[in-house]
């Protein structure tokens, strides 16, 4: 069973509007103003107008809106248009937060392109901008440009000592490059929350740090050291769902897994679309052959990423197990077009012709020969793979019959075929052997009889 962690996690919004004195060329009435009565002003120090302000203001809640109830154009539109005011009315002074926050409105509405366009229109208002340059590295990670988003990140952090962003961006990458690069993730880790002590990211991928020291060493004292981090993140602020799947990941690794199961649940009730909670939800579930369970969590992994393979294939599963088997023969064809060259579709696809559809009908052996034929497919992509070696051979695995051969044999090897278990291609062959057998012996009978009537006949 293969668990997902949380390793990466989108710019988060916060205040980065900053109270001052002095800047800019509004005009005295113009300049909006904070209850001690001082311009409020851009990190690069220009004042901004009360218009503004207002719409910066009326972006920020209709944005926080939006992500509690979910993106959609018009919600996306309407966002964007408000910090596009707010742009407009500062004018040529430059608004670096309100650019920064159109770039992540198109990321959260899947426009990496404008994303990425205003980001950087960002960084030209404020190079320094930390939130700004993280977006960017997150867009290159994304995009796979690993050396790009490395370099954004070690900048941000060079730029703004305090962009705690940053050190967690990238002690993520150095605790993937394992070795002496995890010490020094761990060090950046702990600069991120002496900056910010209550940085819930910084916290997560502290105790997803642990708990890989733990899978790789079977250290029990890393887990408790990632459990530890869970419960501080926890006292901090109990509804920050990434720290529940990190928990439940522990808690597997641990060998408690209803446990484990408590806490993915609990990370999808604080966030329905976190979809590495829902897939590892799923997957205990269908463990535990809770098809229905299985099959809502899979369903939802599925529409938060329509083009993961694991998804379909475990959505696959679970319908199946609900006897669903024309739906559950879609998924796993969903699966071969997003990844005609993975083997594991083509064996469930196999089985499902094999063990299910072939019960189903009047003629079972079209279905078994379409086993056989997905079967040959599985084995061509498996290739001579360790992982796929126990279940290659579980289907070629061939055992004489004892009648084969009429020569004597040790009382080993009568012993050894006693005990073998057929493989699934001889059991298909067997079986359509059996029933072909029987149908020649049907028609034999049938012609017989009408043999028989019609010697009756001519008497």
């Amino acid at each position: 069973m293969r668990l997902r962690k949380i390793d990466r996690f989108a710019p988060l919004l916060a205040c980065v509007m900053l109270v001052a004195c002095g800047g800019g060329e509004l005009d005295e009435e113009d300049v909006a103003r904070g209850e001690d009565g001082s311009a409020i002003t851009t990190a690069g120090g220009e004042a901004v107008s009360e218009q503004a302000l207002n719409d910066w203001n009326r972006g920020r809640t209709a944005y926080a809106e939006a992500d509690r109830q979910g993106w959609n154009p018009d919600r996306c539109s309407s966002v964007i248009a408000l910090f596009e005011s707010a742009i407009s009315e500062q004018g040529s002074r430059g608004f670096a937060e309100a650019k920064y926050m159109v770039g992540l409105t198109h990321h959260k509405c899947g426009d990496e392109s404008a994303a990425r366009r205003m980001y950087n229109q960002a960084l030209q208002d404020n190079e320094k901008m930390c939130k700004a340059r993280v977006a960017i590295g997150l867009l290159d990670l994304a995009g796979g440009n690993e050396s790009q988003a490395r370099a954004a990140f070690t900048r941000s952090i060079r730029d703004d000592p305090q962009c705690t962003a940053g050190y967690v961006n990238l002690a993520i990458m150095q605790r993937e490059q394992g070795g002496d690069q995890e010490a020094e993730a761990l060090r950046n880790l702990r600069r991120a929350l002496a900056i910010e002590s209550d940085y819930l990211p910084a916290f997560n991928q502290m105790a997803l740090l642990y708990y890989n020291r733990g899978q790789q060493s079977g250290g029990a004292a890393s887990l408790d050291l990632a459990e530890v981090v869970c419960r501080q993140a926890q006292i901090i602020d109990g509804d920050y769902a990434p720290i529940y799947n990190t928990w439940g990941l522990v808690k597997m690794e641990k060998g408690n897994v209803i446990e484990a199961l408590r806490f993915f649940e609990r990370a999808i009730q604080l966030n329905p679309d976190m979809f590495e909670a829902q897939m590892n939800f799923a997957q205990i579930t269908l463990s535990f052959r809770g098809y229905e369970d299985a099959k809502n969590a899979f369903a939802k992994a599925v529409q938060l990423k329509d083009e993961n393979y694991e998804a379909h294939l475990g959505l696959g599963a679970a319908l199946r197990g609900l006897q669903q088997f024309d739906q559950a023969k879609a998924e796993y064809e969903r699966a071969i077009q997003l990844d005609a060259r993975r083997p594991e579709a083509y064996f469930n696809l196999g089985v499902l012709y094999h063990d299910y559809l072939s019960a189903s009908v009047e003629d079972p052996i079209p279905p078994l020969r379409r086993a056989k034929q997905y079967y040959a497919e599985f084995m061509e992509r498996a290739g001579n793979a360790n992982r796929w070696e126990e279940t290659v051979e579980g289907i070629t695995r061939y055992c004489r019959d004892k009648d084969v051969s009429k020569e004597p044999r040790s009382a080993a090897v009568r012993h050894r075929n006693r005990m073998c278990r057929p493989g699934r291609n001889q059991l298909i062959d067997n079986l359509i052997f059996a029933m072909e057998q029987s149908a020649q012996m049907q028609r034999e009978m049938e012609q017989m009889q009408q043999q028989q009537q019609g010697g009756g006949g001519g008497e």
